[in-house]
């Protein structure tokens, strides 16, 4: 006897819903969700019943709403069993941080595309040369197995006692993600994680082959070199170092407002939740929401300003040893105040 294999089918057709609502469900329009839909489909490989659509709007779901599996699957346009959510979370966001995440979340590298993005803080801020605010931010995760020897819980409790990946962000003045690290544990430090970056490695070769008018900034939690500009701790009111600080920090809002729009937007990785996944599976859903970020952006879809989270962390001094990269770091910095703030 010859069994026909079951063919799923969502119960209702979701893309005849109202824009408004659409958006509420997934966080993208339809048509940039159809759009995100044709770039996996190359790199999809079919090997069930469930129509690759449906497990792409069903990770949108989650990564929109932040809701348990059991909730997403039960969703009268979704209807699927826990265990194949899952499954589908898994196997999209690890296509979309694979295939995706290369070509949506770029470092900028051409000359055109650098100074683009250094035009864009000049007119907003006034400030020259800058290529992108750094800061770090912590979602929220399941602590891994006590015999996970490639990933001990205990590196993963952050300084507030929870278990969290620190990701390392790095946007433009218009709120889009350049970079993006979700490699490493709560406890490890954002200096360090800068440090280990290969985005200062660039920056760096950049600089010894003559570039010394670009730089990111930082708060005071990463360490000054001459192509990251940090503010000063100590300065005389009315001086040209104050006004560098207040200048600075006007431009450096631009990455906690990217990270409150990415935490709102997509509320898994607010604050008020956990990610209940393994470091490696929680790391493709970090990465997949900064490329949903920039589809979100590119569509200039906006997002209501009381849903923005505004995170309550606070800051602490990073490692600044004195060395000569921090004594080079400390001569540009007061080059750029010559030639900028001393009028």
């Amino acid at each position: 006897m010859r069994i026909t294999k079951r063919q799923l089918r969502d119960s209702l057709n979701v893309f005849e819903t109202s824009e408004k609502d659409f958006k509420q469900m997934f966080r993208l329009d339809k048509v940039s969700v159809m759009g995100l839909i044709e770039e996996i489909g190359p790199h999809y490989q079919n090997t069930g019943s469930i129509p690759l659509h449906l497990k792409v709007l069903t990770t949108l779901n989650f990564v929109a709403t932040g809701s348990f599996q059991n909730p997403v699957g039960s969703s009268c346009w979704i209807s699927l069993s826990q265990p194949s959510v899952s499954r589908i979370i898994h196997e999209i966001t690890s296509l979309i941080s694979q295939h995706l995440l290369p070509e949506w979340v770029q470092f900028p590298t051409d000359f055109e595309t650098k100074n683009n993005i250094k035009q864009g803080f000049y007119n907003k801020w006034n400030v020259r040369g800058v290529l992108g605010v750094v800061d770090g931010t912590h979602v929220e995760i399941l602590a891994p197995p006590t015999n996970d020897v490639h990933h001990p819980p205990f590196v993963y409790i952050n300084r507030k006692g929870k278990h969290s990946i620190n990701v390392m962000l790095i946007s433009d003045s218009n709120t889009k993600i350049i970079a993006c690290n979700a490699r490493y544990p709560g406890s490890v430090h954002d200096s360090a994680i800068w440090q280990m970056s290969n985005i200062k490695t660039y920056l760096k070769r950049e600089y010894d082959n003559g570039d010394k008018s670009t730089h990111l900034l930082g708060d005071s939690g990463y360490p000054l070199e001459p192509w990251l500009f940090t503010p000063f701790s100590n300065f005389e009111q009315g001086s040209p170092e104050e006004r560098f600080n207040n200048q600075f920090k006007t431009a450096r809002n631009v990455i906690e407002r990217t990270n409150g729009i990415l935490k709102g937007r997509f509320r898994c990785l607010s604050r008020h939740r956990v990610l209940l996944y393994h470091p490696s599976r929680a790391a493709n859903i970090i990465y997949s929401c900064c490329v949903l970020h920039n589809i979100a952006l590119r569509a200039r879809i906006p997002l209501p300003e009381e849903e923005i989270e505004y995170r309550d962390e606070i800051g602490i001094e990073g490692n600044l040893e004195y060395n000569d990269v921090l004594q080079e770091g400390r001569a540009t910095r007061a080059r750029y105040i010559r030639n900028n703030l001393l009028l």
